[in-house]
């Protein structure tokens, strides 16, 4: 029972990840109805550069480069993304593009483990809270998922804090 609730962790945190990394497409026929956001939608706007931070249990995040962390905000959504440095450490995040953000899937990898917050489909892992101001988001919460060089010893939460600009 560990070792499917450590894979479906794993997979919650994975795909957080690509789907922070992913483009939004649209098929034909949604991009020609008009819409409120028709105009955010069709130019999506991309920050990279901006002031980052990522902390996990009151540290830096290490390995993290800081430097490959994108914004992109298309669509109603949020996408936050980072590339690693040796591919050890990352991070991916999809809130709502809303007054006030709902982190709809958060993906790190901490020290080899995938941790993970989710809060879609009626299912909830981990927790997390989004303060806006001005482009600046800050995520705080706990993100959840297995010790993979122990996977028998059940699950790990930690907590983590996210600051990123968003242009």
């Amino acid at each position: 029972m560990k070792r499917v609730v450590a894979s479906v962790i794993g997979l919650a945190a994975g795909a957080a990840i690509l789907v922070g990394c992913s483009e939004d497409k649209e098929t034909p026929a949604a991009s020609t109805a008009p819409s409120p956001q028709s105009s955010v939608d069709a130019a999506p706007q991309a920050s990279t550069g901006g002031k980052t931070e990522v902390k996990v249990d009151g540290a830096d995040l290490a390995g993290l480069d800081l430097n490959s962390v994108t914004c992109v905000k298309q669509g109603g959504k949020i996408n936050v993304a980072s590339g690693a440095i040796g591919g050890q450490q990352g991070l991916g995040i999809v809130m709502t593009d809303e007054a006030t953000p709902v982190v709809e899937s958060l993906g790190m990898v901490v020290d080899g483990n995938a941790l993970a917050v989710t809060n879609m489909a009626g299912a909830s892992v981990g927790s997390a809270e989004v303060e806006v101001d001005g482009d600046t988001y800050t995520i705080t919460g706990e993100a959840t998922g297995a010790d993979i060089s122990n996977p028998m010893a059940g699950m790990i939460t930690k907590p983590f804090t996210v600051t990123v600009t968003c242009g």
